[in-house]
């Protein structure tokens, strides 16, 4: 079993640039799932860290020990977690840095994300030593973009 979920490739996507990141909540550096924050030629998507089975387990005890609908509720909540979030890079019209560790996507559609960028899965998010990986990532996406 993998750490993280990850997209499976399409046809000559290539990986750009992989940092530890989140995504966050809207308007907040507080992350909703860690994972790993992947860049190709093609896309940008967070993989979540990948808890189906600890999910599972929990669903079994849920039904056994749980009132009616506890194991489905916890389904469905490991299945929302465990989806990588993609967003294709021609449909990226912006990229911006927020705090220590947020970068913030605007797509051609207006529509706003939030992914959290770390230094490593145990970084807070206020540390310092997000800076030049959040940097380091936004730079390439920002020349992902130009060539699209």
């Amino acid at each position: 079993m993998r750490l993280w979920v990850t997209l499976p490739p399409e046809r000559g996507e290539e990986v750009l640039c992989v940092k530890t990141g989140s995504v966050n909540i809207p308007g907040t550096p507080l992350a909703l799932i860690g994972g790993l924050l992947v860049l190709t030629n093609q896309r940008l998507y967070q993989g979540p860290l990948d808890t189906r089975l600890a999910g599972k387990l929990l669903s079994v005890m849920g039904k056994v020990t749980g009132p009616t609908g506890t194991d489905t509720a916890i389904d469905l909540i490991v299945g929302w977690a465990n989806k990588a979030r993609a967003v294709a890079l021609q449909d990226i019209a912006s990229v911006d840095s927020v705090g220590r560790s947020s970068l913030v996507v605007t797509t051609e559609n207006g529509k706003r994300r939030t992914f959290g960028v770390a230094a490593s899965a145990r970084t807070p998010v206020w540390s310092p030593n997000n800076v030049p990986h959040r940097d380091e990532m936004l730079a390439a996406i920002r020349q992902a973009i130009s060539r699209v």
